[in-house]
């Protein structure tokens, strides 16, 4: 029931990066329950994604189980690793 939980607020983590940056990511695409691939628009490098936008989305994070979110560029071709485990500490 925990792990029903998790993966309810990682998926609504996710739709609200979307939502709030529409113009960043294409999609999400689950390799594993903790691997998730991020899909960037055209235009928007992986280290945008991180430079811009990863200390902003830190403050969506509620689940306290770690995913780690990969990068591909819109190309689709290139899959910059950037392995962020996003989790919280709090209880």
């Amino acid at each position: 029931m925990e792990n029903l939980k998790e993966e309810t607020k990682i998926k609504a983590f996710l739709n609200r990066i979307k939502a709030e940056w529409p113009g960043v990511v294409e999609r999400f695409e689950f390799k594993t329950g903790s691997v998730i691939y991020v899909h960037l628009k055209e235009g928007i490098s992986s280290m945008d994604f991180l430079g811009k936008l990863s200390r902003q989305v830190e403050r969506f994070v509620d689940f306290s189980k770690p995913i780690i979110l990969y990068h591909i560029e819109s190309d689709g071709m290139n899959l910059r690793s950037h392995p962020i485990n996003w989790y919280s500490t709090l209880r």
